[in-house]
């Protein structure tokens, strides 16, 4: 956390003639202040208290003036940002962190200015009290103000905010799925997909939703709420990789998927760290996370993903000083006491575990993990172009060697305009592996069949997927001949084999197999034959063969995507009509 506050002090407005700028913190990735700034107050006073350093108490006080100059509105709520986004709704965290900041560190302010704090507050909590509801925004809206209306009942000792809050918490318990998983990331929240599918965002779940119910559970007692959070925590950790990433390969909203999490929410720690006397795996969870962060905080500031500091990318300064907010919680509230190395659900070969509500199907054999999905809730309708569905592979990671394959957004598009960043070149492209059909500026893909067919089946030692669907654009529509596809996919502990066969091709018209293979700038990669290509990681090597087909050549060695932030190698097969395409991947190690 010091080293995420220092990087905020670093980029922190200071000397500009007038005050409209000084005590915002400048984004590096997006060239503005964002109007969320002011959640750090609360990392920042921890780390004044860790530290004896006033500073830190300092920023706090510049960053939250700097709010009230730029963000703060008359009927007490904030808006998200200076210009181009004048939504109220995230009141409920800005609320939250000055909250916390308040009950936990206020002594280290001067009396003037906890005054001036708390006055703020209780406006925000005036605000609150008319705005929210549990159809406001997303489910991480309300989920948050169980716990937000929580701790405004501990500030103002005000008996109706507790009553508020036990009433969101409760109704949330209504927006879990069977299998433990929280829905409601789309509207409409309690909506159903042609194939009955919920909402679901593993992203927000994760480092927002599930914390904030962890939190009202530990400070009421609330049964209910803690034995539903219990078994949602254990369904989520089902999909944490290896390394500590998050596989939102799939989710509503994973337009902000980081591979550590999610953009702008604040992080799985408060849950699972503070939880882990529940069942140890959770602290295991928490630190496996935390050193996926590690590795992508550069400078001071956490990175969007694995490879963008390779690729060029500024970072975006949100990312800190959200998901230090989570680790100043975990300072404050958790047991010191020490944490075993546990064993986490992917680490184990279990065959296929599947998720009907989302669509999805996970898949461990031997040393591969993989994704299967045809989930067809489309946050970003009618446009398209968010998560991948059609039956794709989303994801396909080794233990030793690390991510293989990754699912992007479908068609890049910034959903939240000032929570998202720009491409900067045109090596930014699609990650998702896939079947594609360009005609003129129209491009149809295998990844857009929300109807796609998928059948599944397999076990410890062998898992076989079949999906079929037809060729669409983003937003529906397919070329003026219908052309179907069928993928299928064989995950052994030798590695996977992918086919591909297009039917319905035009005279002249070819469509491509485009397999998008992991590669960071610095990894060696080779090509011993027309049919072979190889990376090399420090662990082993990725071997890619096609049988039948010659790879074409790479128009460039490397493409990159924001989300979730990977370089790679993107490896194209021509398909013509009937004749099928395999690609064997393995490893060698």
């Amino acid at each position: 956390m010091k080293t995420w506050c220092d990087g905020l002090l670093g980029r922190q407005v200071a000397g500009l003639v007038g005050q409209g700028a000084n005590g915002g913190f400048l984004c590096p990735g997006c060239g503005m202040i964002h109007g969320r700034s002011a959640d750090a107050v609360y990392p920042l006073l921890r780390m004044a208290r860790s530290s004896g350093d006033a500073r830190y108490v300092q920023a706090a006080k510049a960053v939250q003036d700097w709010s009230e100059r730029n963000v703060s509105r008359a009927d007490g709520g904030w808006v998200n940002d200076v210009f181009l986004n004048d939504w109220k709704g995230t009141t409920v965290f800005r609320a939250t962190a000055l909250a916390e900041a308040l009950i936990h560190h206020g002594d280290l302010l001067d009396a003037r200015t906890r005054q001036a704090w708390r006055a703020r507050l209780a406006a925000a909590y005036d605000f609150l009290v008319g705005y929210m509801t549990m159809d406001t925004g997303n489910i991480n809206y309300p989920v948050s103000s169980a716990y937000a209306f929580l701790l405004g009942a501990e500030v103002f000792e005000r008996p109706d905010y507790e009553t508020r809050a036990r009433e969101f918490a409760h109704a949330c318990l209504d927006y879990f799925t069977p299998n433990g998983l929280v829905f409601g990331e789309g509207h409409p929240q309690r909506g159903r997909t042609p194939k009955g599918r919920s909402p679901v965002d593993l992203g927000y779940n994760v480092e927002e939703s599930l914390p904030a119910l962890a939190m009202y559970a530990l400070r009421t007692g609330d049964k209910a709420v803690l034995d539903q959070t219990l078994v949602a925590l254990r369904a989520h950790m089902e999909f944490m990789l290896p390394d500590g990433g998050w596989d939102n390969s799939w989710g509503t909203r994973n337009f902000k998927w980081t591979w550590w999490g999610s953009r702008t929410s604040d992080g799985c720690h408060p849950a699972y760290r503070l939880l882990a006397e529940h069942d140890p795996r959770f602290a295991e969870v928490s630190t496996r996370n935390l050193a996926q962060m590690a590795a992508c905080t550069h400078d001071g500031l956490l990175h969007g993903g694995p490879h963008y500091r390779e690729q060029g990318y500024r970072p975006c300064i949100h990312h800190t000083f959200a998901h230090a907010k989570a680790l100043a919680a975990v300072i404050d509230l958790a047991k010191s006491a020490p944490v075993a190395r546990e064993t986490l659900p992917r680490d184990t070969p279990y065959g296929l575990k599947p998720f009907p509500e989302i669509g999805t199907h996970l898949a461990s054999v031997g040393p591969w993990r993989a994704t299967f999905t045809d989930y067809d809730f489309d946050y970003m309708a009618p446009a398209g172009g968010g998560h991948a569905s059609g039956g794709a592979l989303s994801l396909l990671y080794h233990q030793t060697l690390g991510p293989v394959l990754a699912a992007s957004m479908t068609r890049y598009k910034a959903v939240e305009i000032t929570n998202q960043q720009a491409p900067i070149d045109a090596t930014h492209q699609p990650l998702t592996p896939r079947i594609e059909l360009v005609q003129g500026k129209d491009v149809f893909t295998s990844l857009a069949d929300l109807a796609a067919d998928m059948t599944v089946e397999g076990d410890a030692q062998r898992v076989r997927v079949i999906a079929r669907g037809r060729l669409l654009t983003p937003e529906g529509r397919g070329p003026d001949t219908a052309v179907t596809y069928t993928l299928g996919y064989e995950l052994t502990p030798s590695g996977l084999v992918l086919t591909a066969t297009v039917l319905g091709l035009g005279p002249g018209q070819v469509a491509r197999l485009i397999a998008p293979i992991i590669a960071r700038r610095n990894e060696a990669t080779a090509q011993p034959d027309a049919r072979s290509f190889l990376v090399s990681r420090a662990a082993g090597r990725i071997v890619v063969r096609s049988a039948e087909h010659d790879f074409e050549p790479l128009v460039v060695p490397r493409i990159f995507n924001l989300v979730p932030g990977f370089q790679a190698a993107p490896l194209t097969i021509a398909l013509t009509g009937g004749h099928a395409a395999r690609l064997e991947v393995s490893a060698q190690t």
